[in-house]
């Protein structure tokens, strides 16, 4: 019977992964996060319910659909670049919803379907990507 790796090698595997991609996703969550957060902010997001929170978290999403489906594992350079590409569209998927959610609902239910729309577009194009390729 094969032995299974340790909880700290599998601990440490998971954390290094990709790692470029997700410290790239967490500084674009962190960077909206803030924006979002400023009074005269340039993203119009309202924080009533914290819709920047699930801005953030769907920016850091990102990682998750990389390590999890994207069939294609790339260079650090290439892999940031990816983030910040995906981040853009995360960013527009995300405030596209919300703004249009937001004339014809609330902000809590505006703010709900734009973060689960734009995981949705997250992990489906990784995967219909993994299944073309």
């Amino acid at each position: 019977m094969p032995e299974s790796p340790s909880l700290r090698n599998r601990l440490r595997a998971d954390l290094t992964d990709n790692q470029w991609v997700t410290v790239t996703a967490i500084g674009l969550a962190l960077v909206a996060f803030a924006l979002v957060s400023l009074d005269s902010s340039p993203l119009p997001v309202s924080a009533d319910f914290g819709a920047e929170f699930l801005l953030s978290l769907s920016l850091m999403d990102m990682a998750f659909a990389y390590d999890d489906y994207w069939p294609v594992e790339y260079r650090p350079m290439y892999a940031v670049m990816w983030t910040l590409l995906f981040g853009v569209v995360t960013v527009v998927v995300f405030l596209s919803v919300y703004e249009l959610g937001l004339s014809q609902v609330g902000n809590t239910t505006a703010s709900i379907a734009a973060f689960l729309i734009t995981v949705g577009v997250q992990f489906g194009s990784a995967i219909l990507y993994a299944r073309i390729r």
